[in-house]
C-alpha cells in the first residue's frame, strides 16, 4: 500500500481516550474502589543504612480501625525469591529487614481509612542498628567501604566494557585529541499520577491487582517470585496511567505491601503514594559522571573515542545492567565512529534507587559527547553543524558494534532543522546574549534483551462490523492504543470509531513485556498488522467468492469491500462480516499475530557485538536561547526538531511526543535537580522545591518530519520520544555557550553556575587586558 492511499495512517487524529480524560471519566488506579476495601500506608526507614532489630506494632494493632501490620520479617517468612528487573540482579523484597536508603520500607499497615493508617504508623516502634553508610560511588568502591549488598563487595552492581576497532591506533592517527569530563544530575520522572495499587486476594487463592504500571507482566512475574503464588493465579490489570517515563516498569514496594496486606486481611487493600514518596522513594534518573576522550582528523572526521561512565545506582540494582549497556551502545548510533572503547560502572550507594527514565542511559553520555563535539569544532575552526554532517550515520551503514541502520535520514534532519531555524544567520552573533546550538541523537526501537521479547495481538470482528483488538502493550498516555487502533482500521478499511482496543490485562490480553525501550509501536504495531491481515484474508476469501474475483484483488476501504478498480460494486464491511459468521455451522472471525524482529542479534556475551534493535531513530535538535547576563536566567525561545521516526502514523501524537521531549529536556538542562543531603536523603521531594517546567516555561517547538518508511516497522514507522529527548539537553547547553561564551559541564545549568563562569571569564579578560 503506497503512502498516497492511506486513509488513517499519517493523519492528525485525536487519541481514542481523549474525551474520557478531558471529561474526568478516565479511571486511574487510585480511583478504583471495592467493597470492604482497606487503605494501606508504608513505614519507611529514617536511616540510610540500618538493620531492623525489632518492630513492636502492638499499639498500632490496638488502634481502632487498624486491620493488619506486615513487616520485612513477614516477607522473609514466605521464603520466596527476591525480585528485580534482571534475573542476575534480583535484590529487592519490597519490605526489608535491612534498610539501605532513607525511605526504604520496613513495614506496612492496613486500616479502614487513610487517616487511621497514617496514625497507626506513628505507633509502630522500630529498633534499628545503624550501619556505616556511603553516598559517593567513588568512595563506595574503595577498600573498607560499607558493603550495601553482601554479594557485591566492591559495591559494583553492573559493569559493561566495549572495545571495538583499535582505539590506541586511532588516537595515534588523530590530528587532534580532546579530553573532558561532564556530570548529569539525578532527576525525578515528574509523573502527573503518583503510583497506586489496589490488590484483592480471594479465598480461592487468586490475587488480582489493579496498578499504575508500564509492565503488567513484570509485576505479575515478580509478585509470583516473592509471594510464591503461581503466575497463573495472579491477574494484573493496568488502568489508565498518568505517565511513567520508565519509572513504572518495575515492581515497587507499595504493590508488594498492598498484595501481602490483602492476603493477610482477606480484604482488598489500596496503597496510593504521596508526591513526597513518589519523588523520594521510587526511582530517579541515574546521576552519572562521564569522561570522554575523542580523536579527530583536521577536517573533523571522528577517528577514535574513549568513553567512561560512572553511575550512582543507589540502594538497589534496578535496570543497572541494561542501563550501563545502553550508555555505551547509544554512543555508536548517530555518528560513524571507527574505534571505540567504553567502560561503564554502576555502583551501589545508600541513596534512593536510580532506574530507567526516558532515554535510559543514553542521555548522560549524549550530553557529554555533543557538548564536546561543539568544543572540538570550535578548536578546529569548524561549524558545529558541519562537523556533524561529516560524521553522520547514513542508511545502509553498519556500526563497528554490529548495529545495522537500514533506514537513516540524520543528514536530512541536520540540514532541514538548521535551515528552518536560520542557523547560519543566527550562529555566533557576539554581544547579543542570544545563542543557537544543536545536537544529534539516535535510539533503538526496542532493544533485544533476554527472556520474553515478542508481542502479540488478537482481533475479533463482531456481527455489526465492529472490531475489538486485544493487546498486552501498555499505553501510558503516549497514545499507543490509538496507534494500534489506526493500524487495525487502516488494514481493514474502517474508521477509528469502529475499533475498540483492550489492553494490559494479564488474564485476557496476550503476554507483552511492557512499555519501555521505545518498543510499543514497533512491536505491537507489527503484531496488530499481522492479526489484521489474518482477519482480512478470511474476509477476502469470502468477498472473492461473492464478487467473483481473486481474493488478492479485494480492497478494504471506507467500510466497504470491493474489487480493485471497481469501487462501485461493493459490499459493506459489516454485511460481509455477518455473512461469514453465519455461513455453514457459523463461526468466529478472529485474527492473531505475534511479532519480534528477525533482523536482530543478541549481543555476544564477550565482545558485545550484535544488532540489538530492528531499527533506529535519528534526530537533530536546534535550540535558541536568550541569557540574561545580570541574573543568569536562561529563556529557551524555540526548539526546532528534525526528526526521523520513519513513517508517521499519527501526526498529532508525534507532535505531542516531540513537544513533551523538548519540555522535559528543558527541565533537565536548566531547573530540575534531585538535591541530596549529607545522609543521602532527598531534600526537595515536592513541586514547591523540585522545579519541573510548566506550560508557562514551554518554548515554541517546531517539528520537521524528515524520515522515510523503515523496511521493518509497521507501515514503515519507528520510535519517537526517547530518541528526541536525548539531544535536547546538549542542544540547549551548546546554545548557551553560543550566547554568552561560557561552557557549563555539570547539569543543571543554573543561573548561579552561569554567573560564576561569566565572572571568571570577565576576570580573565581583565587580566589579559592588564597584561
Amino acid at each position: 500500500m503506497s503512502e498516497e492511499t492511506y486513509s488513517i495512517i499519517g493523519k492528525r487524529l485525536p487519541f481514542i481516550d481523549a474525551v474520557d480524560k478531558a471529561t474526568g471519566q478516565a479511571k486511574y488506579a487510585a480511583n478504583y474502589i471495592l467493597p470492604g476495601m482497606l487503605m494501606g500506608r508504608l513505614l519507611r526507614s529514617p536511616y540510610p543504612h540500618a538493620k531492623v532489630l525489632n518492630i513492636d506494632y502492638s499499639k498500632a494493632l490496638s488502634l481502632s480501625g487498624v486491620k493488619a501490620v506486615v513487616t520485612g520479617a513477614d516477607i522473609e517468612a514466605i521464603k520466596g525469591e527476591k525480585y528485580g528487573f534482571f534475573r542476575s540482579r534480583r535484590d529487592e523484597t519490597g519490605l526489608t529487614t535491612k534498610a539501605r536508603y532513607i525511605g526504604d520500607p520496613v513495614a506496612a499497615v492496613a486500616a479502614v481509612d487513610e487517616d487511621t493508617a497514617i496514625e497507626a504508623l506513628d505507633l509502630i516502634k522500630v529498633e534499628y542498628e545503624q550501619l556505616p553508610a556511603v553516598f559517593d560511588p567513588e568512595e563506595a568502591m574503595k577498600d573498607g567501604a560499607p558493603v550495601i549488598h553482601d554479594e557485591y563487595q566492591k559495591n559494583i552492581v553492573a559493569d559493561r566494557y566495549f572495545d571495538f576497532g583499535d582505539t590506541d591506533a586511532g588516537f595515534k592517527n588523530s590530528d587532534y585529541i580532546r579530553e573532558d569530563s561532564f556530570y548529569s544530575q539525578g532527576i525525578s520522572h515528574g509523573n502527573s499520577e503518583p503510583r497506586a495499587c489496589l490488590a484483592h486476594y480471594e479465598r480461592s487463592g487468586k490475587l488480582t491487582v489493579w496498578t499504575s504500571t508500564q509492565s503488567p507482566a513484570y509485576v505479575q512475574r515478580d509478585l509470583s517470585l516473592l509471594l510464591k503464588i503461581p503466575e497463573s493465579k495472579i491477574r494484573v490489570i493496568k488502568p489508565i496511567v498518568g505517565c511513567g517515563f520508565g519509572g513504572k516498569v518495575e515492581l515497587d514496594a507499595h504493590q508488594v505491601a498492598s498484595a501481602i496486606l490483602s492476603i493477610k486481611t482477606g480484604r482488598p487493600v489500596k496503597v496510593v503514594l504521596t508526591r513526597e514518596e513518589e519523588i523520594a522513594a521510587t526511582r530517579i534518573r541515574v546521576p552519572m559522571k562521564v569522561h570522554v576522550r575523542t580523536g579527530v582528523k583536521k577536517d573533523g572526521t571522528l577517528v577514535a573515542q574513549d568513553v567512561k561512565c560512572l553511575a550512582d545506582g543507589g540502594a538497589y540494582a534496578s535496570t543497572s545492567v541494561l542501563l550501563m549497556f545502553n550508555s555505551g551502545l547509544t554512543t555508536l548510533i548517530p555518528y560513524r565512529i571507527p574505534n571505540l572503547k567504553y567502560e561503564g560502572l554502576m555502583i551501589y550507594t545508600n541513596k534512593p534507587v536510580g532506574g530507567a527514565m526516558r532515554g535510559h542511559g543514553a542521555n548522560q553520555p549524549r550530553f557529554a559527547i555533543e557538548s564536546q563535539l561543539d568544543m572540538i569544532a570550535e578548536d578546529l575552526g569548524m561549524d558545529a553543524a558541519e562537523i556533524r554532517l561529516r560524521n553522520a550515520t547514513r542508511a545502509g551503514d553498519k556500526s563497528i558494534s554490529g548495529l545495522v541502520f537500514d533506514s537513516c535520514e540524520l543528514s536530512t534532519a541536520i540540514k532541514e532543522s538548521t535551515k528552518s531555524a536560520q542557523w547560519e544567520a543566527k550562529r555566533g552573533k557576539k554581544g547579543v546574549n542570544r545563542g543557537i546550538g544543536l545536537a544529534c541523537g539516535g535510539f533503538v526501537c526496542g532493544a533485544r534483551i533476554g527472556g520474553l521479547t515478542a508481542t502479540g495481538s488478537f482481533i475479533q470482528v463482531h456481527d455489526d462490523g465492529g472490531v475489538t483488538v486485544l493487546t498486552g502493550s501498555s499505553d501510558l498516555g503516549q497514545g499507543s492504543r490509538t496507534i494500534i487502533a489506526q493500524v487495525a482500521a487502516e488494514e481493514l478499511g474502517l474508521s477509528l470509531s469502529d475499533i475498540t482496543v483492550l489492553s494490559s490485562d494479564t488474564e485476557i490480553t496476550p503476554i507483552d513485556p511492557g512499555t519501555f525501550s521505545s518498543r510499543v509501536t514497533f512491536y505491537a504495531g507489527n503484531a496488530t498488522l499481522i492479526a489484521a491481515r489474518d482477519v482480512k484474508k478470511q474476509l477476502a476469501n469470502l468477498a472473492g467468492d461473492l464478487l467473483e474475483a481473486n481474493p488478492d484483488d479485494i480492497v478494504f476501504k471506507e467500510r466497504k469491500v470491493f474489487v480493485k478498480g471497481s469501487p462501485d460494486k461493493s459490499i459493506p464491511f459489516d454485511q460481509l462480516a455477518n455473512t461469514l459468521r453465519t455461513r455453514g455451522p457459523g463461526g468466529l472471525i478472529m485474527g492473531k499475530g505475534h511479532w519480534a524482529p528477525t533482523n536482530t542479534q543478541f549481543p555476544d556475551k564477550k565482545t558485545r557485538y550484535g544488532n540489538v534493535s530492528g531499527a533506529y531513530s535519528f534526530a537533530c535538535q536546534v535550540a535558541e536561547v536568550e541569557v540574561d547576563t545580570e541574573t543568569g536566567q536562561v529563556k529557551v525561545d524555540k526548539i526546532t526538531i528534525g526528526d526521523d521516526c520513519g513513517q508517521v502514523i499519527n501526526v498529532l501524537g508525534a507532535e505531542g511526543q516531540a513537544e513533551g521531549s523538548a519540555v522535559m529536556g528543558m527541565g533537565q538542562a536548566l531547573t530540575e535537580d534531585i538535591i541530596f543531603g549529607k545522609n543521602g536523603q532527598i531534600m526537595n521531594p515536592s513541586y514547591l522545591d523540585y522545579r519541573i517546567p510548566t506550560a508557562k516555561d514551554a518554548s515554541d517547538v517546531v517539528t520537521l518530519e524528515v524520515g522515510k518508511p523503515d523496511p521493518v516497522g509497521p507501515y514503515g514507522a519507528k520510535e519517537i520520544g526517547e530518541g528526541l529527548l536525548i539531544s535536547t539537553v546538549p542542544a540547549i547547553a551548546n546554545a548557551i555557550y553560543d550566547a554568552v561564551g561560557v561552557r557549563i559541564t555539570e547539569l543543571p545549568i543554573t543561573p548561579e553556575k552561569i554567573l560564576k563562569e561569566l565572572d571568571k571569564k570577565r576576570g580573565e579578560t581583565r587580566h589579559d587586558a592588564t597584561a
